[in-house]
């Protein structure tokens, strides 16, 4: 169904969740505002979740029939023609329109009269532990979402065929489920107008929850109460149709304001203002400064850790206007004394003292940084993982969103101040990926020397997940001991605040306790503090200003200026590298699970992996970089 020529004519059940939270955001849409770039990536993630789902669904009813029209009119009037000519008929992507709202589900199930409608979601439930109603017969908060959306659904299905019953089945993930084929996502067809996947054994089905959702969608449509606490309007359909005429005819709702905008995805990033593109966020919040990309914000949401919801409530919305005589808004004097953590309050007000004007540290070292640092044993592995969970699960006896370790970079630092970078991804030849990650992390030269180091607890907690796998399934994996016996020792490994080696350190702690620059800002993840190093760093400039090649690249400048002078991301630059590009997590998930999926031809999967190497090796980089600043300030030589 060819739909882009038609976005502006139809009201659709995104913007109806939209509008719900926010009418402003009907404006923003209408006239196609941009959303922040850093959210597309877990989009693509749960849109490509919801294919598998859709596709596992329709891999029971062989019989489908795709609904497939040249505009979503010819669609929706297909639709109505395989209804009225077929006493019995199942459909995929069937479409109804009423009154310029237009609604899809993925499958429709007609027996006789009734409708079985299917509407699958990508969140998790546990048949075991969840019930979407309360004990009182509300609806549950984290599943109203989902069901405001399928009623969406069957309110404009009923509207145009009123005399079919309808079942509505909310289709979910089952964590209380497991997976009875190994490689599942590769036999699904997630393409789009895909046919179904008949070689899906059927006892797959126990992944998905069906759950028959009448009574929550009648209340949704028919419950006073619901409508007064959760719609604009008295009725389901009064409230739809404002909404759509919001919408429809560009109107811009003045916004209200407040605590609720945190997570607005109109709140975009620097580099797209920088661009010159529009800001809905500021639009709302300062909408005489909306124009000025360069103009720094500074809003109370881009403060590090809790306090914000208090601000707001006292009608404090930016950090200058904060009182720096209150008791908990430490000094710049008494933060650079301190030789405690340096703690979320006292990064909280370094950012405080720096909006109004204040004048902070370059940069701040704890001496227990250097405690910790003489700690490591040599050689160093900075070690890297990537890792998905996918609705799907890659292997038999596991549930949705199972933990999948397809790739590891490691660096490693020896005495003298040299380094080998190694590595692994998955090339799906070999074994149970998460088993072949151990195999493969075992070759690397001394890796049972020396100190790990890890950028949070992630490596540590996959290598559990790993271990408890094993363990499950010691008999069917020959080598099961040997592997469980390098991971039990590395997992007895003390973190280096102990005095004991050999470690497993944790450096996003160490840059969380003992580490600050004035360049930083509200999020300690490792892109944006190596950004915040080298723009410190004249040791880093110096060193990577030089071309630096590897196994992934050739002759890149890691250190290079942006327009203010400052050090250019390095994962901005990563951008440059290549044309399929890795720059966050989610993007990495996502572009394995196309792999894994199993319909790429052999230059896409080549494309894809090296994207993914890249990415990788550059997140051990990171590590080794800052490590490298920090010994060249405290004057620790190799």
């Amino acid at each position: 169904m060819k739909q882009g020529s038609e976005k502006a004519r139809y009201f659709t059940k995104h913007l109806f969740r939209a509008g719900l939270e926010c009418p402003t955001k009907l404006f923003y849409k209408s006239q196609d505002y941009p959303e922040n770039s850093k959210a597309l990536p877990f989009i693509r993630h749960a849109v490509y979740n919801k294919k598998l789902l859709k596709s596992l669904v329709r891999s029971v009813h062989s019989e489908g029939v795709l609904v497939e029209g040249d505009s979503v009119r010819d669609s929706a009037a297909r639709t109505g023609t395989y209804l009225m000519e077929n006493r019995n008929i199942t459909l995929f992507d069937p479409v109804f329109v009423h009154r310029r709202m237009m609604a899809k589900v993925p499958v429709l199930v007609k027996n006789g009269d009734q409708l079985t409608i299917l509407h699958v979601q990508s969140k998790a439930f546990s048949s075991r532990k969840h019930q979407l109603l309360k004990p009182g017969g509300g609806i549950h908060s984290r599943w109203r979402k989902y069901l405001l959306d399928f009623a969406y659904q069957l309110y404009i299905l009923k509207q145009e065929f009123p005399d079919f019953s309808l079942l509505p089945l909310l289709v979910l993930p089952d964590k209380s489920g497991a997976a009875h084929t190994d490689s599942l996502p590769a036999l699904l067809n997630t393409s789009p107008g895909g046919s179904p996947s008949p070689a899906v054994p059927a006892p797959n089905q126990q992944l998905l929850a069906k759950l028959d959702v009448s009574t929550p969608v009648t209340m949704i449509w028919e419950d006073p109460s619901f409508a007064e606490n959760h719609l604009p309007k008295r009725t389901f359909g009064e409230s739809l149709g404002h909404l759509r005429d919001l919408y429809l005819q560009g109107t811009k709702v003045p916004p209200s304001t407040g605590y609720q905008c945190k997570g607005c995805e109109f709140n975009i990033t620097d580099e797209q203002r920088s661009a010159g593109k529009k800001s809905g966020f500021r639009e709302c919040w300062q909408p005489d400064s909306a124009a000025s990309p360069d103009q720094k914000m500074n809003h109370v949401f881009e403060l590090i850790g809790p306090g914000t919801r208090q601000l707001i409530e006292r009608e404090v919305f930016y950090q200058h206007n904060i009182n720096i005589d209150r008791q908990d808004i430490h000094s710049v004097a008494s933060i650079a004394e301190d030789n405690g953590h340096i703690t979320e309050k006292m990064r909280r007000a370094l950012q405080i003292h720096k909006a109004r004007g204040a004048e902070v540290p370059k940069e701040i070292m704890r001496a227990s940084l250097r405690k910790e640092l003489r700690r490591w044993q040599y050689p160093v592995h900075f070690l890297d993982f990537e890792a998905g969970n996918y609705a799907v699960p890659i292997r038999a006896g596991r549930p949705p969103y199972h933990l999948v370790v397809f790739q590891f970079s490691c660096h490693t630092l020896y005495k003298d101040g040299h380094w080998q970078h190694h590595q692994w991804i998955d090339r799906a030849e070999n074994d149970y990926p998460n088993y072949e990650l151990v195999r493969r992390l075992m070759q690397v030269p001394d890796i049972n020397e020396g100190t790990i180091v890890q950028y949070s607890n992630f490596e540590r907690n996959a290598l559990k997940v790993i271990g408890r796998e094993l363990r499950d399934e010691a008999s069917m994996v020959p080598d099961s001991q040997w592997l469980l016996q390098w991971i039990d020792g590395v997992l007895r490994r003390n973190d280096s605040r102990h005095p004991n080696p050999p470690y497993l350190a944790d450096l996003s702690r160490q840059v969380k306790h003992f580490y600050y620059n004035r360049e930083m800002e509200n999020s300690l993840s490792i892109k944006e503090v190596l950004q915040s190093v080298m723009s410190q760093s004249d040791f880093l400039k110096q060193k990577y200003s030089k071309p630096y090649s590897s196994q992934n690249f050739e002759h890149v400048i890691w250190w290079q200026a942006d327009k203010d002078g400052k050090a250019k991301s390095p994962y901005a630059i990563l951008k440059e590298t290549g044309s399929d590009t890795v720059r966050r997590g989610a993007e990495a998930m996502f572009l394995y699970g196309k792999l894994i999926a199993g319909d790429l031809s052999m230059k896409e999967k080549s494309a894809y992996r090296e994207a993914l190497l890249r990415y990788c090796e550059l997140d051990t980089l990171a590590m080794l970089m800052i490590v490298e600043h920090w010994k060249q300030q405290l004057n620790e030589v190799y």
